[in-house]
């Protein structure tokens, strides 16, 4: 008979943990007591040796869930948030200590036991596979770094590429989170086909749903052929759901019964059609924050955060620059032919002082254009933007959110281009963005067409 998993509840509200309580023992799993303290949470653990501890925030004491995450994590017990805190600080707090699930209060009862099954899964995928996987080395074009938080990125890549399990890449935008989706696709069994992309951001809702599914022809006005959509062409491949967050509601409930069913049905279609698909998701919006204000679907979050995959900014990986500008330095200087083979010191500290709030494809816009630039074999200067988004020093009050900071860098962007968003030169272009996705920025970011 299989051993009953054991699990801690740090809870200090009563009724709610005796609650978890009932639905855990329902399920069959064996509860290793009661804990409303750290204090107390240490001596249970220490007692009962839990398998798992589900662990509130906000605690009786001075200690919080979060300080004890840390200590849980030191000792290698796994362990899930349930908590009603949607306070966004304390989020991205208890994301930096990597917990394999964030449930937020109140909740249901299957949406407990959802998480739990997706949590253990993720941690039988990580203990099972990583010692076999720290010797591989992962060699894809593009991807380009040994910093410790970077090398940590692509341990977790190395341990889920060759499963069938659902990945949700987060990270800001020009972080390279498509390039790490490629090379999740290309270490698994479904690499003999190409992996198929949707930017769901760029998309109006009046067009996703056929994009994803497909239409008959004659289903609605405009509709003159058959479309084979996006779930159709990605069969026994993988699809790539970019900008995931900008997905309306509306989409996300068709798209949580695909991944549910694994059969789509084409619009104006009568038959149903079964798929295997296995899907990568991508974002630079905080989903658990995104799930406490009512934008985003939980049981939809349940099925995408299967396996989280971080990446970091290019300003926390700063001892990557250099390497980054030099694989660019090449890659440029074969593109265009010019003989550009180095870069002198001065420019190379200007890329290392840089603050790059728009991250690696930043820096790769940058690189290209000093290539292009330069008039002998070395570049001597790089043409960097004047405005620094780094938080000043003389006023360190107000640290800027990530959507005051993107808001700031695509108004510098069109400031540049005179306010021409599309086509030659203009700020799309510039940014690497699709017109389409540029203008859906701009408009949640209150951005209005003259860049006031």
């Amino acid at each position: 008979m299989k051993k009953k998993e054991k699990i801690l509840i740090v809870e200090d509200e009563f009724i709610v943990a005796n609650d978890l309580r009932l639905i855990l023992q329902k399920a069959g799993y064996e509860t290793s007591g009661i804990a409303s303290s750290v204090e107390q949470a240490h001596k249970l653990i220490d007692q009962k040796k839990p398998d798992w501890v589900l662990l509130d925030i906000i605690l009786k004491g001075q200690l919080t869930g979060i300080d004890l995450a840390r200590d849980l994590k030191q000792k290698n017990i796994p362990f899930l948030y349930i908590s009603a805190n949607t306070n966004q600080s304390i989020l991205e707090k208890a994301k930096e200590t990597e917990p394999y699930g964030f449930l937020v209060k109140p909740f249901r009862e299957r949406d407990l036991l959802v998480m739990l099954e997706i949590a253990r899964y993720r941690y039988i995928i990580e203990t099972e596979q990583t010692a076999s996987s720290l010797s591989e080395n992962l060699a894809i074009e593009g991807i380009v770094g040994t910093s410790p938080s970077f090398t940590n990125t692509l341990e977790k890549v190395r341990i889920v590429a060759p499963t069938d399990t659902s990945v949700l890449i987060l990270g800001e935008s020009g972080t390279g989170k498509e390039r790490i989706a490629q090379a999740i696709h290309q270490r698994s069994s479904r690499s003999l086909k190409p992996m198929i992309t949707i930017n769901c951001g760029a998309l109006p809702i009046s067009l996703i749903e056929s994009e994803l599914f497909g239409h008959e022809k004659g289903s609605f006005t405009g509709a003159v052929n058959r479309r084979i959509g996006k779930f159709e062409l990605a069969h026994q491949s993988t699809l790539f759901l970019d900008e995931i967050g900008e997905l309306q509601p509306e989409c996300q409930v068709k798209l949580l019964r695909v991944l549910q069913e694994k059969e789509i049905e084409r619009i104006g279609g009568d038959a149903t059609i079964k798929v295997d698909v296995r899907i990568i998701a991508a974002t630079n919006r905080n989903l658990e924050k995104e799930v406490a204000e009512g934008r985003f679907r939980l049981d939809l979050y349940y099925r995408l955060n299967v396996f989280p995959i971080t990446l970091p900014p290019l300003r926390e990986r700063k001892e990557d620059i250099e390497a980054l500008a030099i694989y660019f330095l090449e890659k440029f200087s074969a593109k265009t032919g010019k003989r550009v083979d180095t870069i002198s010191p001065q420019a190379m500290n200007q890329l290392k002082s840089y603050s790059w709030p728009g991250n690696i494809r930043e820096l790769e816009h940058l690189m290209e254009r000093s290539v292009l630039l330069a008039t002998g074999s070395r570049i001597e200067e790089i043409p960097l933007p004047s405005v620094s988004f780094l938080p000043s020093q003389e006023q360190p009050t107000h640290i800027k959110t990530m959507e005051e900071m993107e808001r700031d860098h695509i108004l510098n962007a069109l400031k540049i281009c005179g306010g021409k968003v599309f086509g030659p030169g203009g700020a799309a272009e510039i940014l690497n963005l699709p017109p389409a996705t540029l203008y859906s920025k701009m408009k949640k970011l209150g951005i209005k067409q003259g860049y006031k």
